[in-house]
């Protein structure tokens, strides 16, 4: 290796802190770090008292981690002072229940540089009024991995920190409040204070760029919000960094609020062939005007449309996935009250949108209709479906390819009704076919 290289691996050195309490998730973390696109040049492990057993993995991987346990608990806090003694440039502190997908610190690295920011795969924006958290980032939508569309500035962030080494000063310049509590407020609130340093949340689509691709594992009994004076305690942590000049976002000039995309449709678009303008056009161009249109796609510099519209909400992936996996990427960020699911190779007529949508809200006990195109799918993607219903269902299953429409047909049976209609998608028609278990 040339010496330029040497010295920018050397620039780019991490360590990653790794916190054991009491839950047991050590060896697919440090799996999970050794399949990093970056692999960290050093992996502490701190046991916090001996509420779990980890010998067994400590013992077989003691070549590549340093492991240390504290007799005395010290709190939440412990883990960050602790980065006095860090030699590497950077820094990547994760709970006992964050599992990284495998390009989440390469894309924490950069976003680090490119932003001067501390990287949190979740974050909270808080009301000004109330101090509890109004906007989820990261976590708050219906995917088991961490999410987020875009590069999204938050007051804090939450599980998980990448960070410049350096910055650890601006959190230790003050006493901690509550030892067991607030350490992601703390460590925002004195960078944002002393060094300008802001807090955001990456961009993370799919799961080997997510910060988190096992985010139930945090749907334990041993979560800290779970504690009768957490959130009590939490309050008074960001009162106190207020009162000394912290300024939440959403309070300040010229920061608007997230923006209420609530519709009455939202049409989800798994655009998988080049040509597939017409079918965007043919939605825009629809009788029915309340919907907002997302396109999943891999790449859309090669996608023609047709004139700027409002409605159009483009997520590109920067990865080859499947048409499941993209439209359930789409399904996961919808707005509407209805999700219309639309192939990339057909047209709709002007009227699809305003008969199925005026079709559902006549027939409530129907949870969604569908189409039969051919003898082998029963349930093209070219459903209509009630959103509050395919969450329940958990959207299509990504790991049965072709299968995945009739698979879906039948857990939305369980549900309620289904009805099939012929030819509904390119012309008007009163035929229908209900189908039931």
């Amino acid at each position: 290796m040339d010496k330029n290289r040497v010295e920018e691996c050397t620039l780019d050195a991490i360590t990653v802190i790794l916190t054991v309490w009491k839950r047991n998730h050590l060896e697919e973390q440090l799996q999970a770090l050794f399949r990093q696109t970056v692999v960290p040049s050093h992996i502490w492990v701190q046991q916090s008292l001996h509420h779990v057993d980890v010998s067994v993995i400590v013992d077989k991987y003691k070549d590549r981690v340093r492991y240390s346990c504290w007799e005395n608990n010290p709190g939440v806090f412990g883990r960050f002072e602790s980065v006095a003694q860090v030699e590497t440039p950077y820094v990547y502190i994760l709970d006992d229940d964050m599992i990284p997908g495998k390009m989440f610190i390469e894309n924490a690295l950069s976003a680090c540089k490119r932003l001067n920011a501390i990287i949190s795969p979740h974050g909270r924006l808080l009301s000004p009024d109330t101090c509890r958290t109004e906007i989820f980032v990261g976590d708050g939508y219906q995917f088991q991995h961490s999410f987020c569309l875009e590069d999204t500035k938050v007051d804090f962030g939450n599980n998980a920190w990448f960070f410049r080494k350096e910055w650890i000063s601006y959190f230790l310049s003050q006493t901690p409040l509550y030892r067991n509590n607030g350490e992601d407020i703390h460590f925002s609130a004195m960078c944002k204070l002393l060094g300008n340093i802001p807090t955001y949340v990456p961009r993370q689509i799919v799961p080997v760029e997510s910060g988190n691709v096992k985010r139930y594992y945090s749907a334990d009994e041993h979560a800290l919000h779970l504690k009768p004076l957490f959130n009590k305690e939490r309050v008074e942590v960001i009162e106190r960094f207020r009162n000394i000049g912290w300024h939440l976002r959403l309070e300040k000039k010229g920061i608007e609020r997230q923006e209420d995309r609530s519709c009455a449709i939202s049409v989800v678009m798994a655009v998988v062939e080049k040509d597939a303008g017409m079918a965007i056009q043919s939605i825009l161009q629809q009788t029915w005007e309340d919907f907002e249109l997302i396109l999943v796609c891999t790449d859309k510099s090669g996608i023609s449309v047709n004139g700027e519209d409002k409605r159009i909400r483009w997520i590109e992936t920067k990865e080859e996935l499947s048409k499941y996996v993209l439209l359930n990427i789409g399904c996961g960020v919808a707005k509407g009250k209805y999700i219309c699911m639309m192939e990339s190779g057909y047209v709709s007529f002007p009227d699809r949108l305003q008969s199925q949508y005026e079709f559902m809200e006549e027939e409530q006990e129907v949870v969604a209709v569908g189409e039969t195109l051919d003898d082998k799918n029963l349930f093209l993607p070219s459903v209509f479906v009630r959103r509050d219903v395919l969450q329940r269902v958990k959207y299509y299953d990504e790991s049965i390819g072709g299968f995945a429409e009739n698979d879906l047909l039948c857990h939305l049976l369980q549900v309620g009704s289904v009805v099939l209609f012929e030819n509904v998608f390119v012309s008007k028609t009163e035929r229908y076919v209900k189908v039931t278990l």
